[in-house]
């Protein structure tokens, strides 16, 4: 039974979760807009990305879509690949979700391949009752990246 439940859990952390595509757009099309529709709008959210970004601070939602505008004005993705599920932390809400993004800068044609982790949390949909699972979406509350 346990050989059964322990599957079941890994079978239903390898679903793609709903939140995958809009980042996954995001970063393929090079979108600030659609980023904009996954992060959190609860607060600040820290983003770290390495080098050549150098980006290490706390950023309210619209600073982020101006950043990932800059970003993705200079820079263009050349591949974005989620990695299934979620990495979870006991006794902390949400998860991470890990991805391999590389991205060319338009100028030099350098290639820089990263490991960008975003970590989601979920919250209350708007429109929709604030108790229960149907009623929440999983937002970006944090942003991480390091060169690979």
């Amino acid at each position: 039974m346990t050989i059964l439940n322990v599957g079941l859990l890994v079978a239903l952390l390898a679903i793609p979760l709903p939140v995958t595509k809009p980042i996954e757009s995001a970063f393929l099309e090079n979108s600030p807009d659609v980023l904009a529709t996954v992060l959190s709008g609860r607060g600040d959210i820290p983003v770290s990305l390495p080098e050549p970004l150098s980006l290490a601070d706390q950023l309210s939602l619209d600073q982020v879509y101006l950043v990932f505008k800059r970003i993705f004005s200079v820079y263009k993705t050349t591949e974005f690949f989620v990695t299934p599920g979620l990495t979870t932390q006991p006794g902390r809400p949400g998860g991470i979700l890990k991805a391999r993004w590389s991205f060319r800068d338009q100028k030099t044609g350098k290639v820089y391949p990263l490991r960008v982790f975003f970590y989601l949390v979920p919250e209350p949909q708007e429109g929709m009752p604030r108790r229960g699972a149907a009623g929440t979406v999983l937002r970006i509350v944090e942003i991480g990246g390091e060169r690979l």
